[in-house]
């Protein structure tokens, strides 16, 4: 079926809000460190008093789209549920109802193909930025709106689907924490008397704990990729998504690059979040907003490393960096941290309870992938008129 072709710019051109705010009110302020990528789900609400949210904003509400014009292909596409003020770096969109469904805009500006042709229509290296002329003429197909809305209400049950799943894998690792406590009790208040020791002592003798890059990196050529406080989790992050750092930059950063053997944590920003190293990012490189900490051979690294997961642990990192103007969990700070260390044979059950998780969880990611192939061929098909 073919549908009409229109400009983005006719349909939905940028108009903000002009929602009276005084100076003592307390206003959602939206920036894009709190929109996750492709899902455009927001991380958490920031009030703020409208005095200190500053001038590089505009308003918004719940009948916009907001869409990030910097680095298009992290795809952060959002669809407030109120009014607020946001970065300039978050375009308002305001769809004409009459010509345009929300949602159906939304999933449009998501879609992979729509992703690779704006990604491609970038200037700026270390910021690159859509240009917002070609944006505005880029053509959009567009049936009538009975038709969108079911387009769109198609889109968001296979959405949904996906969140469930996503649902399940926090589950799981909630459940893995939980386990965790049961078989080693509070790991700072340490009830059951377990030999602890500085995590310093856990330090490959031949290495030590360090910062990464200086210098952010950028997305060009065939640099060495870079793993910043965002990118810690679990699982390898998708190297497509990564930045990257000039070889010549990373030569002089030999010391902060990945061998295997290590746990990285956030030391500004998420202060203390973790994340593991797989064998896919030896040869990876650090940024200078994250600490790796090597550990020795004989250590269990998965024990470390759920340790420091602990809610409680986490809590300790909180309360050491609280009385800083801007926090910042320092090398000295990260090595001093007390790792209560059981018995060698309870670290290996509790290790073998993690890997039955753990296979539970790549079964998941497995599940999500696939549907996640789903999800972009039906956006593929909707748009192109063939469902």
């Amino acid at each position: 079926m073919s549908w009409p072709l229109v400009k983005l710019g006719d349909v939905a051109p940028a108009k903000p809000s002009k929602h009276a705010f005084s100076a003592s009110d307390e206003v959602w302020t939206l920036n894009l460190d709190q929109v996750e990528p492709d899902t455009g789900k927001v991380l958490g609400k920031v009030m703020a008093p409208v005095s200190e949210v500053g001038t590089s904003t505009h308003g918004f509400d719940a009948r916009h789209v907001l869409y990030s014009k910097l680095r298009p292909y992290l795809n952060k596409v959002v669809l407030p549920d109120g009014r607020g003020l946001a970065t300039t770096e978050l375009v308002p969109m305001l769809p004409d109802p009459l010509r345009i469904d929300r949602k159906y805009l939304a999933y449009y500006l998501r879609s992979q193909s729509f992703v690779d042709w704006v990604s491609s229509q970038v200037a700026g290296a270390k910021m690159p930025r859509v240009s917002m002329q070609l944006f505005w003429q880029h053509e959009i197909p567009l049936p009538p709106l009975p038709e969108q809305k079911r387009i769109a209400a198609i889109l968001d049950k296979a959405d949904a689907i996906r969140r469930k799943r996503q649902q399940a894998i926090q589950l799981a690792d909630d459940f893995l924490r939980a386990v965790f406590l049961d078989m080693f009790g509070d790991p700072v208040t340490n009830p059951k008397g377990w030999n602890v020791v500085e995590l310093s002592t856990l330090v490959d003798p031949d290495d030590k704990l360090n910062y990464g890059v200086v210098q952010p990196g950028d997305n060009e050529g065939d640099g060495v990729p870079l793993v910043r406080s965002g990118d810690l989790s679990d699982v390898t992050p998708d190297v497509r998504q990564l930045r990257r750092v000039s070889a010549s930059i990373d030569r002089k950063h030999r010391k902060s690059k990945l061998k295997g053997n290590e746990i990285l944590i956030a030391c500004v920003g998420t202060i203390g979040r973790v994340g593991w190293v797989s064998d896919e990012m030896i040869g990876w490189n650090i940024a200078r907003a994250v600490t790796r900490i090597p550990i020795r051979e004989g250590v269990n690294r998965e024990y470390v490393y759920r340790y420091l997961q602990n809610p409680v642990v986490q809590g300790y990192f909180e309360r050491e960096t609280r009385a800083v103007a801007q926090p910042t969990l320092n090398v000295g700070l990260i090595a001093k941290t007390p790792v209560a260390l059981p018995p060698h044979d309870l670290q290996i059950a509790f290790l073998e309870r993690y890997k039955t998780i753990q296979a539970y969880k790549q079964h998941l990611f497995l599940a999500l992938g696939g549907h996640d192939e789903l999800a972009s061929g039906l956006s593929q098909k909707a748009f192109a008129g063939q469902m």
